[in-house]
């Protein structure tokens, strides 16, 4: 048998509650991407064959399969090729996408009957934001539950579950920009980072209000001026959050000058992605490539090496085409679906 997956990107726009008080942290918001994507193929074969060129990001598979199999007591027999990638540590999600690939391919080849967040556990993936998991699973603009905290200050380790998600405008698109020195924070940095975050409760009250006041209903209304408005005031409040990790409200000095810009070049918003340093622009998709050439031209103004790409959301999850054998001429080709509670819109 063989699996093959497209899984794509997200922008993480900010959390709406890091104070706790409620009872509840974090509470993501974001939206999945067309582009970029990572795409896999799994297949049975003698013994584990993994096909990656880049050291690091084999390992990492590996350490993925090693988890998969020792959770679910198989001989991992598969032949595993990666024919494209996220970019990684940029802050587009591509850790989470990788991982669930990998594992929904094998509890496929292996007939796992498992739930996305069950393969997010044993993945060890959505500790803290759910939009990676339900960007996976249906894609959209999501909202997630936050993490459940009990009575005595503990966090419930199960990943947050999607409690609104929203089809993304098809007339909308994102103009990214990706600088290629930096790195966003994760893993192990990332944990230790979170020790620092300012958890105001004024700043989290503001961004609960513009989420359901000012992002929502121009969401439902197609008003991207208005949504626009609130993605730029939203990110830059979610920034005071990481200030004194980041030492400013974006990861690094460069990024104010790219939003501005953005903005100026006729973007409806902008903001940076999860720890960055991938920065994100709202556009009217006839207006996006105006806009991208915008940046391509300011990154070498200012001789900053980097990619700029085009995006539109991604209203569905990943794809999924399996083969019984090298001879199966019509495989069987479907966006992934798991049991799901459906909330809102979703």
């Amino acid at each position: 048998m063989k699996v093959s997956i497209r899984a794509t990107g997200r922008l993480h726009l900010g959390f709406m509650d890091l104070n706790g008080e409620l009872g509840r942290l974090y509470g993501s918001i974001g939206i999945s991407l067309s582009n970029p994507m990572t795409e896999i193929s799994v297949k049975t074969h003698s013994h584990l064959s993994i096909q990656e060129p880049d050291k690091g990001r084999k390992r990492k598979i590996f350490d993925l399969v090693k988890a998969f199999s020792n959770h679910y007591q198989i001989e991992p027999n598969v032949a595993i090729r990666v024919l494209q990638g996220i970019p990684e540590h940029k802050g587009l999600g591509s850790g989470t996408q990788l991982a669930l690939s990998i594992s929904t391919a094998l509890a496929l080849i292996y007939d796992i009957k498992a739930d996305i967040h069950d393969l997010s556990m044993i993945m060890d993936r959505g500790m803290r934001s759910g939009i990676g998991i339900t960007s996976f699973e249906r894609g959209g603009l999501i909202i997630d539950s936050g993490k459940k905290r009990q009575k005595d200050g503990v966090v419930i380790a199960e990943p947050p579950r999607a409690v609104i998600r929203y089809d993304f405008p098809e007339e909308w698109n994102f103009v990214i920009v990706i600088p290629e020195k930096k790195e966003g924070l994760s893993g192990k940095q990332e944990k230790k980072a979170m020790q620092f975050v300012s958890p105001s409760k004024q700043i989290s009250e503001e961004i609960c209000r513009l989420v359901m006041m000012k992002l929502l209903p121009s969401l439902v209304e197609k008003d991207i001026e208005e949504f626009g408005g609130a993605l730029t005031d939203i990110d830059r409040k979610t920034g005071m959050f990481f200030e004194p990790i980041q030492g400013g409200i974006y990861c690094e000095k460069m990024s104010y000058g790219i939003i501005d810009h953005i903005l100026a070049s006729g973007g409806y918003g902008a903001g940076q992605s999860s720890w960055g340093p991938a920065v994100y622009g709202l556009t009217l998709r006839q207006e996006s490539v105006y806009v991208a050439n915008c940046m391509k031209a300011f990154l070498e103004e200012h001789k900053v090496k980097g990619s700029v790409i085009i995006s539109s959301g991604r209203n569905l999850g990943a794809d999924v085409e399996m083969l019984e054998s090298e001879q199966d001429e019509r495989p069987e080709v479907r966006s992934v679906h798991f049991p799901y509670t459906e909330i809102g819109n979703l």
